[in-house]
């Protein structure tokens, strides 16, 4: 080439592109890469590309892609993972988390199943899409038992501890057995009273155990209140049912903690006497008035064809057809009601059995009486000894009802037994056996009247006998010694105070010399409030009356008395409460259920009182419980 030649101009170098803040305001999947100023993110595609060659024309070629378009769309139908996961600084996170706890304290509360409530929150999630608290909300199934277990459980049981230890309060103990199956089950509950709640029965426990002996149950007592850090110190009474391992002379339980705990009381269960006392009177009766129920209730209960035989029967006798009633042998309040319904019906049932002939039941036809040699009057007596004990066991019903009271104390227990006695002593002299039982027995032959007299008679004489046997009313049982504070009984005076300690052993915890100065200011704020509330006053029980006191005035040596007195319990409803409720939640359906669980759904139940609004405004304000709630360590395999 000649030198002449004009040099060739030089290709100017393409500038490379930035990646620019402004392009995200129309493309919202799109982000920056923190370390290449030349690239950019895409969040749909998870993926980075280039934008050095035509900047924002690179971007949109890249947003027309097919791959692209199919990940936004994707994106769009799917819910964003926020809505799932709550930050721990979100303002919402404590109402989400009470309302997750609430739904499962509901869920225990109304014996509903696990999968069951998933399945509602899931439909609620669906139906209820607008809110945002509901999609963010979890409760399977997993989550739901963790927070029985693990997070309300705990709390159910440490509430209560707090109360009887800070400061250290007396307490009974309560226990008894109970079969599911093949395992043996034993659940530990306490009675205690405060001047704010009142008589307060809890359940802290409720354990497998196959040993039943009197150094088995002790034992597992032991282990449970020292696992929960109480002292066989605070412990008032042993309440248990009147078997000979809880209440044996020699080697029951209450002997052996008596050993450990000197001024231990005892809390038998007097509704077991009144119980006792039923059956062995009936013995002396020559109709068999509990066969007499069950045999007509199994007539009935196994065929709808009889049932609807005896309808018209009851419809031809112009009697209004009741349903017969069952009764449970170890249902002490069942027999009555099933025996007064068989004398709503009794002229249909009787005509009915009639009519079936040599078809009738021999048994039945035996009972009642039916056989082809018995008479009108042999019929007859079948009735008059239902009236009777229709008539009788109404006493004993009430006393039982009483006995099982909530607001019944151990206060009451001396005189409800006593004004018991005395009305079967008076039925007894007056030879009073019911209105219609004595206007039947008039139209007997006078040799049949006179076998039923004697029969009833003895009866009553049974029943006055054992209730004395297994009932101490003479004035050394400690229970006489509480008389004194019953509300019909008048002032209190610093004597019978003064018993009262001395008999349950409280001399020594106690300032005598504030105590006499108390016993007089607690008189005045009694009478005081017996006359400004006069009618709502005579409705109130021993404990409510002594908690109104305690409101008015300080008095803390008649406090100690009182707390130390109510604690006692008046039989063992509470315990068999917690069985009745272990059948409920344990059912047929729920079989597979392990023995934490189930403790666990029943300290929920009998140890949190809230309606399910409430429990939820005590569980906002609960920071410790949400907290729980939240934590990972509710997860068994996450604590370890």
């Amino acid at each position: 080439m000649s030198s002449d030649t004009p040099p060739r101009p030089q290709k100017r170098k393409h500038r490379q592109q930035k990646y620019r803040r402004e392009w995200e305001e129309a493309n919202q999947w799109l982000d920056r890469v923190p370390e290449d100023d030349y690239k950019a993110n895409c969040k749909a595609c998870r993926r980075t590309f280039s934008v050095s060659h035509g900047g924002l024309s690179d971007v949109k070629q890249h947003a027309a892609g097919d791959l692209h378009s199919r990940n936004i769309r994707t994106q769009r139908s799917q819910a964003p993972v926020s809505q799932f996961f709550i930050a721990e600084t979100s303002p919402e996170i404590d109402s989400i988390t009470a309302a997750e706890v609430t739904q499962v304290y509901h869920t225990v509360k109304h014996n509903l199943s696990y999968n069951s409530a998933d399945c509602g929150h899931k439909l609620n999630q669906k139906t209820l899409s607008d809110s945002k608290m509901v999609k963010k909300m979890t409760l399977g199934r997993t989550k739901q038992e963790a927070l029985v277990k693990d997070v309300l459980a705990p709390k159910a049981v440490g509430d209560v501890l707090k109360i009887l230890t800070s400061p250290p309060l007396p307490f009974s103990i309560q226990t008894d057995a109970s079969n599911k199956g093949n395992r043996k089950m034993f659940p530990l509950a306490v009675q205690y009273f405060t001047p704010e709640s009142g008589v307060t029965n809890k359940m802290l426990d409720f354990i497998e155990n196959p040993d039943e002996s009197a150094a088995g149950i002790v034992a597992l007592l032991e282990q449970s209140l020292e696992k929960f850090g109480l002292s066989m110190d605070q412990v008032t009474a042993f309440s248990a049912d009147n078997t000979n391992v809880n209440y044996g002379i020699h080697n029951s339980v209450f002997t052996n903690l008596k050993r450990k705990q000197n001024d231990l009381l005892r809390g038998n269960c007097h509704a077991h006497i009144v119980h006792n006392t039923v059956k062995h009177a009936l013995d002396k009766l020559t109709v068999d008035v509990e066969n007499v129920v069950l045999k007509v209730y199994g007539h009935f209960s196994i065929s709808a064809k009889r049932r609807e035989s005896l309808k018209e029967f009851c419809e031809f006798c112009d009697v209004e057809f009741q349903e017969i009633l069952r009764h449970v042998t170890t249902r002490w309040l069942s027999l009555n009601p099933a025996i007064h319904r068989l004398m709503q019906t009794w002229t249909a049932l009787k005509s009915y059995f009639i009519s079936l002939g040599d078809e009738c039941p021999k048994q039945v036809q035996a009972l009642l009486k039916l056989n082809r040699d018995s008479t009108v009057e042999d019929e007859d007596i079948v009735e008059i000894y239902l009236l009777f004990c229709n008539n009788i066991l109404s006493l004993f019903e009430e006393v039982v009802k009483s006995l099982e009271s909530n607001r019944t104390t151990c206060v009451e227990l001396y005189s409800i037994m006593d004004e018991f006695r005395q009305k079967l002593i008076q039925r007894r002299d007056d030879q009073f056996y019911g209105y219609l039982t004595r206007q039947k027995l008039q139209r007997l032959l006078p040799h049949d009247a006179h076998m039923a007299r004697a029969e009833f008679t003895a009866f009553l004489n049974t029943a006055i006998s054992y209730v004395e046997k297994w009932f101490d009313f003479s004035e050394e049982n400690w229970l006489f010694s509480l008389q004194p504070l019953l509300p019909q009984h008048g002032n209190l005076t610093f004597n019978q105070i003064e018993k009262v300690a001395t008999k349950l052993n409280l001399i020594n915890k106690l300032k005598m010399n504030e105590l006499y100065d108390e016993c007089t200011t607690a008189n005045t704020i009694l009478r005081r409030l017996r006359e400004e509330y006069s009618d709502a006053w005579k409705s109130k029980g021993v404990a409510a009356r002594w908690m109104a006191v305690f409101k008015e005035v300080d008095v803390p040596n008649m406090l100690s008395i009182m707390r130390h007195i109510l604690s006692i319990p008046a039989s063992t409803g509470y315990v068999e409460r917690i069985f009745s409720r272990m059948t409920n939640k344990w059912s047929d359906c729920r079989s597979r259920c392990s023995v934490e669980l189930i403790r666990s759904e029943l300290l929920i139940t009998l140890n949190f009182e809230q309606t399910c609004p409430e429990f939820h405004t005590t569980a906002l304000k609960d920071k410790e419980l949400l907290s729980a709630a939240r934590s990972n360590k509710k997860y068994s395999w996450k604590k370890k």
